[in-house]
């Protein structure tokens, strides 16, 4: 499947980003020294007047947590805005109660005539195979090297990043379910994938949508510091190109449609939007997005072709301030000049 799927334990993928990954000391053999010490603490109770009260503003205490306790809460405050409606040929994702996004469920005859891509591309798998496999869990480092981020330097934007994947595996499962689209190999044994098909549905891919999303977060990166990115338009090229090539080795691996990879890149693109725009939306005022749609046609996926659409919807929806999200993006931002 694709990482962040086994329920929010999928939030470890944040584990190593934060200094030494944390760990733990020997409690129980402490305990032999506090019963020994604690007589020279005195008796007297504590002062109430000498406790400050934790600083709440800006949600500044997400910095006392752990990395999966965040988790949980950007999880929580980015579904509380999810919802959806569905027919029985297509299914429109909501973002505070307004269309955001609507997917056109393919039928079988666009399928079957789908299947030829996936058999060209399976001449790709000896090359891509190494790919395929390191592409299964967190994505964070395979676009990590086009902006030159470590963990030691570069901690809040990896969970950014991290995040972003996790939503998204959140997100696609709506569609997934609702539309429940048959993979490749159930319809052509001659497929034969070279890694497990997943167990959910093929429409829309889950890897095109977090590899869609990361790409258009960290776009949004590295626009929003222009003095560390000088050659920004080329790192977005890259980036983008990344999204495609990810995406395009679940076609060659044998577990996705090229329209699958479409119209997850339609969502991941949403989803990231909704993140940017939730960090940087003022706390009085709401970001206005243009709603999507994706009814498919029979055709490959192309990145630069992707983002040459023109949006055929005429409404809008909009996103408010996330005071969980916006401590993030704040603290990635701060890790670069």
């Amino acid at each position: 499947g694709i990482n962040g799927y086994n329920g929010i334990n999928g939030i470890n993928g944040f584990n190593g980003f934060n200094g030494f990954g944390g760990g733990g000391y020997p409690v129980a053999d402490s305990q032999t020294t506090a019963a020994g010490i604690r007589h020279v603490a005195g008796q007297a109770p504590i002062d109430p007047a000498l406790v400050s009260d934790d600083n709440r503003l800006n949600d500044k205490q997400m910095g006392l947590w752990s990395d999966q306790v965040r988790g949980w809460i950007y999880v929580t405050d980015f579904l509380k805005n999810y919802s959806w409606s569905t027919t029985n040929t297509d299914i429109t994702l909501r973002w505070n109660g307004r269309s955001m996004l609507k997917l056109g469920r393919p039928d079988d005859a666009l399928l079957v005539d789908q299947l030829s891509y996936i058999h060209d591309a399976m001449d790709l798998r000896p090359d891509r195979g190494g790919e395929v496999l390191g592409q299964m869990g967190s994505l964070a480092g395979h676009y990590a090297f086009i902006l030159g981020l470590t963990p030691s330097r570069h901690s809040k934007t990896l969970e950014l990043m991290e995040l972003t994947q996790l939503l998204c595996s959140h997100a696609v499962m709506i569609p997934k379910h609702y539309l429940t689209v048959r993979r490749p190999d159930q319809l052509d044994a001659r497929l034969m994938p070279m890694i497990q098909t997943p167990s959910h549905g093929s429409f829309p891919s889950g890897h095109a949508t977090q590899a869609m999303a990361v790409a258009t977060v960290l776009c949004a990166v590295v626009d929003e510091k222009p003095a560390h990115f000088p050659d920004g338009k080329a790192r977005k090229a890259l980036l983008m190109k990344q999204a495609e090539r990810i995406a395009a080795n679940r076609t060659v691996a044998g577990v996705h449609y090229p329209i699958d990879s479409l119209a997850g890149a339609y969502l991941g693109r949403e989803v990231a939007r909704i993140i940017v725009a939730s960090a940087k939306s003022p706390k009085n005022r709401m970001a206005r997005l243009d709603t999507q749609e994706y009814i498919p046609i029979n055709e490959d996926y192309v990145v630069a072709d992707f983002e040459k659409r023109p949006n055929p919807a005429t409404t809008e929806y909009r996103v408010g301030h996330s005071g969980p999200i916006a401590w993030l993006w704040s603290e990635a931002m701060g890790e670069f000049l």
